[in-house]
């Protein structure tokens, strides 16, 4: 296997991949072998991986993650395997599923990186089953192995191909691969050469909020609160779903590149299931990061609009920071995040007070934590005793999350869940999927929700919903916007 550094990656380099002797061997071992899958990863020239997607717009499954500001940039298409689940035990079948199909694959890279090789993309629902007839399509637990991977790391490039190898020799495999490298090579030549895409006028995207919602949530908030009073939790989180039409389908792709430019705090999703139906979102909590053995995540929770100057931008800032309430849901947050990974970790590191993370739209109480993990922990194991956080689900967790569904009376769905993407070394990375919506042909579910505690206001909860809103509903109205 050769080797390189991230920023050495050439197109030099991929075509010394593709002649390698090392690359040679690989092919002529599994062709003899009886694996019945191969992951080949090569540098690539520069290409937008969300361009790829637009551009390769026949595939019905499609996967995009991206961080801006992290500089790192996901797009997959097509399904080679799935893993599926579903109750109590999907995390642990999805990890001895996982553990199942390593077996299967053979994997070549041509150089040393922690993302490069097959990754597994996808994510879970809030709840143990999935309800919705539109949520029963990404199910309960769902990770897919893509045909192809498209992955940009700052400067560096990375093309995977997962080929079904169906008893052929490596001359047959070869020639496959330089096949589908030729067409991604390709994609720049229609990027160069493309007229800018025209996207019809949406004309008014119609809201079906009726007038009676925001007295109902105000119901629900004082529900809650009663529960906290009788000392049946200490905090719950509740969310309310907004639903837009449009006269158009809407473009769930065209939807990502808005939030991405406009959130590049953020982890940007788009989870496509087929040519109709998507889940996308632009969220600012990372639930879980998982390298060598080193786990990062983060306690976000407490909420303040931006203010309008710097003054009062720094005022709001310094509210949120001495507000009681807010800094106990945030200490919630924190403290059952550390009791939930002690038994899997050596040591936990946190700051002793929070700090601010800024957003285009918000302000949050935000705490980075950190946990040296005991070996033999799969990163799924770790996901399922922090789902979910008492900043989606509530405090103390086996109180409070079982009232969330008669209360709320809505279908989550993988709305506040893990959503992201694992390694066959037990690498990866997820976020909880909120500030995010449902789309269904020309229909968009928007998911918001609010940490409810003892002092907790139901009119100022409606406008924080308001507020968590605005990231989809300002990508959203981006559609009527007509381009020549």
């Amino acid at each position: 296997m050769n080797s390189a550094k991230d920023d050495d990656i050439t197109p030099t380099l991929f075509v010394e991949s593709l002649e390698s002797p090392a690359f040679t061997r690989f092919l002529q071992n599994a062709a003899l072998s009886d694996t019945p899958l191969l992951s080949i990863t090569l540098p690539i020239a520069g290409i937008d991986p969300l361009a790829a997607l637009e551009i390769k717009h026949d595939y019905e499954e499609k996967f995009y993650w991206n961080h801006p500001n992290n500089s790192i940039s996901i797009s997959a298409a097509g399904k080679i395997r799935e893993l599926k689940a579903t109750g109590k035990n999907r995390f642990k079948e999805i990890s001895d599923q996982t553990e199942q199909l390593k077996s299967e694959i053979e994997a070549y890279t041509s150089f040393e990186h922690s993302m490069a090789g097959p990754l597994f993309l996808g994510g879970y629902s809030f709840s143990d089953h999935n309800i919705g007839s539109i949520w029963k399509k990404f199910g309960a637990a769902r990770f897919v192995l893509p045909e192809w991977m498209l992955i940009e790391i700052g400067h560096l490039h990375l093309l995977t191909l997962v080929i079904e190898k169906e008893n052929r020799t490596a001359d047959d495999i070869y020639q496959e691969v330089i096949l589908r490298i030729t067409d991604f090579l390709n994609l720049a030549g229609e990027l160069n050469h493309s007229e800018r895409e025209k996207i019809y006028r949406n004309n008014i995207l119609c809201t079906l909020q009726k007038p009676e919602d925001r007295s109902k949530w105000i119901q629900k908030v004082e529900i809650a609160r009663n529960e906290i009073t009788k000392g049946t939790f200490e905090k719950i989180v509740l969310a309310r779903q907004l639903t837009l039409q449009s006269p158009c389908k809407l473009k769930s792709t065209v939807l990502a590149h808005h939030l991405r430019e406009a959130y590049p705090d953020c982890y940007n999703f788009l989870i496509q299931k087929d040519h109709d139906t998507s889940f996308i979102g632009a969220t600012p909590e990372r639930l879980a990061s998982f390298r060598d053995g080193e786990f990062s995540t983060e306690g976000l929770a407490g909420s303040i609009s931006r203010g309008r100057s710097a003054m009062e931008d720094a005022s709001l800032a310094h509210s949120l920071l001495k507000s009681k309430k807010d800094r106990d849901e945030h200490q919630f947050v924190v403290q059952s995040i550390g009791d939930s990974l002690e038994k899997f970790s050596y040591r936990i590191e946190h700051p002793r007070q929070p700090k601010i993370k800024k957003l285009h739209n918000v302000q949050h109480l935000f705490t980075p934590i950190k946990a040296s993990i005991k070996e033999g922990v799969h990163i799924h194991e770790l996901i399922s005793e922090l789902h979910p956080t008492p900043a989606v689900g509530g405090y103390p967790k086996k109180l409070a999350v079982p009232h969330i569904h008669e209360i709320e009376q809505i279908d989550r769905g993988w709305y506040a869940a893990p959503i992201g993407w694992f390694n066959l070394t037990g690498s990866g990375e997820f976020a909880v999927a909120i500030r995010s919506a449902l789309l269904h042909d020309n229909t968009a579910t928007l998911y918001a929700g609010c940490g409810i505690v003892a002092d907790s206001d139901p009119a100022k909860e409606w406008k924080e919903t308001l507020m968590k809103f605005t990231p989809l509903l300002d990508a959203l109205n981006r559609l009527d916007e007509e381009y020549a």
